[in-house]
């Protein structure tokens, strides 16, 4: 009997492991408990972090899709992003500081260089890309922030459709950038501020404003080289009538000449029937009929001279004419090329230049 009832006592519990039990289960339960806010406050954050990447990608759509920033959704003095206009769930609370000329189209702010004539489109997404980098270059931004920033997004903190608490939860007299102190507040709200600088790049308004204006210059390359290539064309046509006119003062010559030869041998055959009209020969009228005969002999060589002469001078100048239109069809050929040339870079100019940043 005394053998069994120890072996009872070695199966049951101690006061002493019981007391360590119950001491290790609290010390479990006060840690659980003080873990779960903490808990909740971390997946609170990523909640908010999550939903401002999703607002900072919204507002991206947006600009690229009107060429401008949309502007606060303002309700009892406090602006709150448009969650409606940039197609985001009502659910999202997220203050919403924008700089304001941001928001309205900015006209004329890039002009591409272009030739006379090309038409550049006045409003576009690179007119907000080359206002972005002038304010980035000027430090203009929203008023309060102490730098330049294109718009500033704060997390309320909520996740429903009761603004009035969100903005209860919310000290519109400090603005906390990323980075800073939080406010003295019994809630973190997650924020990001983005300056005119960094929209900028993640619009890409760097390579679209230097691809735009390459073309921009290609364009007007073009342009000059086709002005010149007319210019020249110009110069040979009338380096073509030149040669016409010379061609023409060429057959006259030869005309000419063959009227001459004409008229040569007619003296001669005048000469020789003068030569035997003095029949019987009597001697001072075969002196003059030799003499008129020598003389007309002379003017029939120098007529045929004339004559060669001026076939020469003919071919020579019909030489140059085929020339000189050989030269105006292939200037022609090469002003053509450079018309369509012109043509496509003026072409690919406008288009990027329309498209801005909505590429």
């Amino acid at each position: 009997m005394r053998l069994h009832s120890t072996r009872r006592r070695q199966h049951g519990w101690s006061l002493v492991e019981l007391a360590v039990a119950l001491s290790i289960s609290a010390l479990l339960a006060v840690l659980l408990f003080s873990l779960i806010p903490l808990g909740n406050e971390v997946i609170d954050g990523e909640r908010q972090q999550k939903e401002l990447d999703a607002a900072e990608q919204a507002l991206l759509g947006y600009a690229r899709a009107h060429s401008r920033l949309p502007p606060a959704n303002v309700q009892d003095g406090t602006p709150w992003l448009p969650t409606k206009e940039l197609g985001l769930p009502s659910r999202m609370r997220i203050r919403y500081l924008v700089d304001s000329p941001l928001t309205s189209p900015a006209a004329d702010a890039y002009n591409p260089l272009l030739p006379p004539g090309s038409v550049a489109n006045n409003v576009n997404g690179l007119d907000l890309c080359m206002r972005l980098l002038l304010n980035q270059r000027s430090g203009a931004g929203v008023a309060g922030l102490g730098m330049p920033v294109a718009y500033y997004l704060a997390h309320a903190g909520f996740a429903g459709n009761d603004l009035s608490d969100a903005k209860e939860a919310w000290n519109n007299g400090t603005v906390t950038l990323p980075g800073q102190p939080q406010a003295d507040s019994a809630r973190h709200f997650a924020n990001v501020a983005t300056g005119p600088g960094e929209l900028a790049t993640r619009l890409a308004c760097q390579d679209r404003l230097a691809r735009t204006q390459g073309s921009a210059h290609n364009t007007y390359a073009a342009y000059s080289a086709l002005a010149m290539t007319q210019f020249n064309r110009q110069f040979r046509e009338f380096e073509i009538k030149i040669a016409e006119l010379a061609v023409d003062q060429a057959e006259a010559a030869r005309d000419l000449a063959i009227y001459d030869l004409a008229q040569a041998i007619a003296d001669e055959a005048l000469a020789i029937t003068l030569l035997a009209a003095g029949w019987p020969p009597d001697g001072s009228a075969i002196a003059v009929g030799i003499k008129q005969a020598i003389s007309t002999a002379i003017s029939v060589g120098g007529a045929i001279k004339a004559l060669v002469d001026a076939e020469s001078d003919l071919e020579e100048a019909n030489a140059t004419l085929a020339f000189t239109e050989a030269n105006l069809s292939r200037i022609t050929g090469y002003r053509d090329k450079l018309q369509s040339l012109y043509s496509n870079a003026e072409k690919n100019t406008a288009e990027l230049d329309k498209a801005g940043v909505a590429q």
